[in-house]
This record gives C-alpha cells, sequence and structure tokens, in this order.
C-alpha cells in the first residue's frame, strides 16, 4: 500500500503552502494546478499536474489520480487547499485504508459544531438524502472532499460529472459497484477568510449537483443494477442486451417473476386511473421485483380490453353487494344510482384486479417453472 495526498489548487497561493507542508509530514504531495493565475511558493519535493485552463475540481482531481497512478501510488487522500481540513486527521485514513484497502473512505465532518455556514449544512443535507434515496446508503455527509480513494477504483470507474458534483457522482457509482463505502469522522474549520476563499458557487454548482442527482435517481429507479454498472465502468451494450438486463433484473426465479405480473395485472386493472403505470413502477421498486415485466403486464387495460373490464367490474361489483346480476337498464340511471353503482363499480374492480393478479401470478409461475425445468 503507498499512499500519497492530492491537493487540487485554484489560485490558492496563500494557504496551499502551508497546507502541503502540513500533508508532507506524512505522506508524499501531489498538487494538482487547475489553471491558476497566482504563483505560489511550492514546498520542495512535491509532484506537480498542471491544466492549461481551469476545468474545475472534478477534472482537477482525474488529473491528479492520472498523475499518482504514474508515480506508483495505490491510494490517494485528496484535501482541498483553502486550509479547511486538517493533515492531523491524515493517518485516520491510512488506518482506515490498511483495515480495507478496496473501500472508498470518506471523511464525516461535524459541520455544526465547526460553525459551517446555514446553507452549506442544508445543501449537505439534501446531498445525503438523495444519496440515501440512490444507493439505499445512509451517510452522515457527502459533500466532503477529505477522502481515501483507492486508485485502481479510479482507473475504472467513469464519472461523467466536471466541478463540484464529480466528487457525489463517483461516490454513487463506487455504491452501484457495491464497494465498500467507509466514514471516518475528521475535523474541519470554517473562518471566515476560508469561506471568501472557497471557490464553490452555491447556485450554480448546487444547479449542476441537482441536475446530477436527477439523472441518478432516474437511473436508481429505472434503470437495473448490471446495466447501471456497465455504465459507470464505461463498458457499451448493444441494444438486443439492454433489453435482455432491463427484462432479467429480479426475474431468474419464477416466484418472483410471477409475482412481478400479478403486481402489473393488479396495478392494470385497480381504479387507479392514469396512475396505474407510475404505481406499478414504486411498488416493484419497493419489493423489488422487475419493473419492465411489472409495466408491461399493467398495460391489461388497453382499449379493447377496457370495456371489458369495466363491465366485468360492474357486474362483480353488483353481485358482491346484492347478490344478484345486473339487470341495467337506462332509466334507471338517477343520480342517487349513479353514486350507488359508482361504489359497486370501485368495490368489483378492485375484487377483478385481485382475482385476475392470483390467477396470472399462479399462471406464470407454472409456465416460468415448466421452462426452467426443460
Amino acid at each position: 500500500m503507498n499512499v500519497c495526498v492530492v491537493i487540487p489548487v485554484f489560485n490558492h497561493a496563500d494557504t496551499l503552502p502551508a497546507v502541503a507542508r502540513a500533508a508532507q509530514k506524512y505522506f508524499s504531495v501531489i498538487m494538482v494546478d487547475d489553471g491558476s493565475t497566482d504563483n505560489p511558493r511550492l514546498p520542495e519535493d512535491i509532484a506537480v499536474a498542471r491544466l492549461e485552463q481551469n476545468r474545475g475540481k472534478g477534472a482537477a482531481l482525474r488529473a491528479g489520480f492520472q498523475r499518482a497512478v504514474e508515480l506508483g501510488f495505490t491510494h490517494a487522500i485528496t484535501m482541498d487547499a483553502d486550509g479547511q481540513h486538517s493533515a492531523e486527521d491524515l493517518p485516520k485514513f491510512a488506518a482506515a485504508c490498511a483495515r480495507q484497502p478496496d473501500a472508498l473512505i470518506v471523511g464525516i465532518r461535524d459541520l455544526k459544531t465547526s460553525g459551517a455556514p446555514g446553507h452549506r449544512r442544508c445543501s449537505n443535507a439534501v446531498s445525503n438524502f438523495w444519496f440515501r434515496v440512490e444507493t439505499g446508503v445512509r451517510l452522515a455527509d457527502t459533500q466532503c472532499g477529505f477522502r481515501c480513494y483507492p486508485l485502481a477504483l479510479t482507473q475504472r470507474l467513469k464519472a461523467h460529472s466536471q466541478r463540484y458534483a464529480f466528487e457525489l457522482e463517483f461516490m454513487v457509482r463506487a455504491a452501484w459497484l457495491r464497494t465498500p463505502i467507509m466514514p471516518v469522522p475528521v475535523t474541519c474549520s470554517y473562518l471566515p477568510d476560508q469561506i471568501r476563499r472557497s471557490h464553490f458557487r452555491p447556485v450554480v454548482d448546487l444547479a449542476r449537483i441537482t441536475t446530477m442527482n436527477i439523472g441518478l435517481v432516474l437511473q436508481s429507479w429505472f434503470v437495473p443494477q448490471s446495466l447501471r454498472i456497465a455504465w459507470s465502468l464505461g463498458q457499451k451494450k448493444t441494444p438486443r442486451q439492454t433489453v435482455g438486463n432491463f427484462f432479467s433484473e429480479h426475474a431468474h426465479d419464477p416466484l418472483r417473476m410471477s409475482l412481478a405480473v400479478g403486481l402489473g395485472l393488479f396495478c392494470g386493472i385497480a381504479p387507479i386511473w392514469g396512475y396505474q403505470m407510475i404505481v406499478a413502477a414504486a411498488l416493484a421498486h419497493f419489493f423489488r421485483l422487475n419493473k419492465a415485466i411489472t409495466l408491461v403486464a399493467s398495460n391489461i387495460s388497453i382499449p379493447p380490453v377496457a370495456p371489458l373490464i369495466v363491465g366485468i367490474a360492474f357486474i362483480l361489483g353488483h353481485w358482491m353487494f346484492t347478490g344478484e346480476v345486473l339487470a341495467l337498464s337506462w332509466p334507471q340511471m338517477t343520480r342517487a344510482s349513479t353514486f350507488k353503482f359508482f361504489w359497486q363499480f370501485l368495490i368489483g374492480s378492485i375484487a377483478l384486479a385481485v382475482i385476475v393478479a392470483t390467477v396470472g401470478t399462479i399462471a406464470t409461475y407454472a409456465v416460468a417453472r415448466l421452462v426452467k425445468r426443460k
């Protein structure tokens, strides 16, 4: 295990020398100059990677990781150049890295105690929420730039975001790859001078992070994990392979496949008009059933079949209320009878949805077992 410290820099001439010297007490340091216009005095024996133009923190980190790989390092601890992070916490990352070398180790700050501005605490809380939605992993701080990256992972994983959104996207995709994410408590400071030196733009950068989160949430909800893993590794899939991934997730077992069909049939017949597919997708996601199969089955109420479903629901509901076969003529349709028949139709629809879903589940299970056996 060979650890270095990567410090992305953009016009931090007043703070960088002290930060670099403090980090050098523990590990070799690589500074990534992200198109700075000032000229900091760097300590001796520090490796430098330069970007001709300012391209943002994401691009600077990629350049730093690549330089670290070229120099033979296996892990890179990233620190901010504004003095927010304490070099005394570096041994914590080294110890955690020794315990689990393949883990992505993330610094966890106490933002309230350290005096972080309110908008920083708020944005971090929102980021934590979306990270849990996207990955199912609960993490107390998803925006801390004090981290330890396995460099082998940085070479495999493809995060597309630029600037500050890169770190969050990298962590989400790492979680999708089932990379262990290990939290480490760290100290930080938010002095007025440090806040002014930060290049984080609350409006522009938060808008970019929000846009990225929308895309990641949609992927986590609708794209199979096997396909998300392939995309995160930069692997290309043919259209046939892509469709196969959509219909195979959570469907290798006959029982789960039949339950997906049953759930789709129930949502397609249940009286939730206009929301059948939304509810079907949400329930399939919650119960970890195949969404593609569920959505296809929920389309049972297509125009040629819909009148038949409505008629059977009327007849079934009337029989459940009265025990008699429905015999209805147009003159009988008063306001009171319309309300009564509506409730009969509502109950009949739910009963019909349960019956059809049960029959569909049993039939699909039987066919799937037979096909699997053969």
